[in-house]
């Protein structure tokens, strides 16, 4: 089970995580985007996008605010190539981890080699279903199946780490095993299960296909955890599945506490410079060339203060770890999402398990430990915060801090004796991968 991030969340001066849209062309009209209400896909000729300027500003903004992680994405992203490369390479120079999300249809050898070479680690693509027709359809184009599943294989081979994102919609729920069988034969090194999400400017008919009945989404966290089980691949959800719905915390894990990264430690920066919590969300909290990063961090307050929360989530014991699922898929953004079950169905569970338990037994004397030397640090008011991987986050003293920070500098073992806190936060550590047993 995962530790929980809404209690980082409060403390938080500025956003760690950017989601940077810089550009609105796509080659493709995905039944499950959050982008559906466009009639058509968006020409490479008739797209807003960044220019080289516009990134120069925005990335000093980034820098300013101590942003940890940039995801570029779109639209397409490899449609303003230009950009998305500068972009990389620039971040990267100034100690940000990125990430892309694309479709990896379009993307050349060459592209993708490049972005290798300047720093980009990882890839988030999309693969909708192992079966060719299926997976062309929910993408609006066909011959998609067959590019993304060639270009996977190509940055897989470059050494870029690949997660493929399965939309869960109507035509592919029964689909999600296979799906995942094929994901771990091409070299994936994560395979999320996502439920679909809603959104105020959506077409009608996406609500349709993409929200499903209760026993349908057990369905797929079951295939989930059958490929997880089969193969060892990572599983997750982009989105957080309400946990009055999953009930088995311990069956379904991975899919427990990841909860909402939106105004908690994300701002979403639209092509046309407006920043919002969510990608799904129509309000905006001012524009990244008119203002800086801060000021619309300070005005999501309300994604941060639970008063966007349903009273009855707010009173469960296992909120920490829900956060009430998405606020986006509700009739209204204080309403329950639509996957809500009543919390009564989970009050009888035990109560929730510190994540160290399960590596407490490996904090012994004579141990050697290392610090994993791919963590960004970053101060805020009384304690540090530790950058994992991708958008997972944790906060320690300053002293445990400085400690993690020199041993990961200089390469130097220690032992449990030499930790400056108890074994259980060593273990906690170990849990998420900031140190490991040499």
């Amino acid at each position: 089970m995962s530790e929980n991030h809404n209690e980082i969340s409060r403390k938080l001066s500025t956003p760690t995580q950017i989601n940077l849209e810089i550009t609105s062309a796509c080659n493709h009209k995905c039944r499950f985007c959050y982008n559906y209400w466009r009639n058509d896909p968006v020409s490479e000729l008739s797209a807003s996008k960044f220019s080289i300027e516009q990134m120069e500003v925005i990335i000093k903004k980034l820098i300013d605010a101590k942003v940890l992680n940039v995801i570029f994405s779109g639209g397409e992203p490899f449609y303003n190539f230009e950009v998305l490369l500068y972009g990389v390479k620039e971040l990267t120079k100034a100690g940000i981890m990125t990430t892309c999300n694309s479709n990896l249809t379009i993307p050349t050898y060459e592209q993708l080699k490049a972005l290798k070479d300047v720093g980009l680690p990882h890839i988030l693509t999309s693969l909708s279903s192992y079966d060719e027709e299926t997976n062309d359809k929910v993408f609006g184009r066909k011959g998609s199946f067959k590019n993304v599943t060639e270009n996977i294989k190509i940055a897989v081979e470059l050494g870029i780490r690949i997660s493929i994102n399965n939309i869960i919609n109507i035509y592919n729920y029964q689909h999600v095993y296979e799906t995942g069988l094929l994901a771990h034969k091409l070299g994936a090194s994560n395979y999320f299960v996502t439920r679909g999400g809603t959104n105020k400017l959506a077409n009608p008919e996406a609500g349709k296909i993409v929200i499903l009945s209760p026993d349908k989404y057990i369905e797929v966290l079951d295939a989930a955890v059958r490929v997880r089980n089969e193969t060892g691949i990572n599983i997750y959800s982009l989105y957080q599945y309400p946990l009055c719905l999953i009930k088995d915390l311990e069956k379904y894990k991975e899919f427990v506490g990841r909860g909402c990264p939106a105004g908690k430690k994300l701002i979403n920066i639209n092509v046309d410079g407006e920043m919002h919590a969510c990608n799904h969300e129509v309000n905006s909290y001012g524009n990244i060339f008119t203002t800086d990063v801060k000021s619309a961090w300070d005005k999501m307050e309300k994604w941060r203060d639970m008063s966007l929360i349903p009273e009855d989530c707010k009173n469960c014991k296992w909120y920490e770890w829900c956060e009430a699922g998405c606020r986006q898929a509700a009739d209204d953004i204080k309403h329950y999402d639509y996957l809500y079950q009543g919390t009564e169905v989970i009050k009888d569970l035990d109560d929730p398990k510190p994540v160290y338990l399960d590596y407490l037994e490996l904090v012994k004397p004579g141990i050697d430990f290392e610090v994993n030397t791919n963590l960004r640090f970053r101060k805020e008011d009384n304690f540090y915060l530790i950058h994992i991987i991708g958008g997972w986050l944790m906060s320690v003293d300053n002293d445990v801090s400085e400690f993690l920070q020199t041993r990961s500098k200089n390469g130097n073992c220690f032992q449990s004796a030499d930790f400056p806190a108890d074994k259980n936060l060593l273990a906690t550590l170990l849990a998420k991968n900031i140190v490991n047993i040499k």
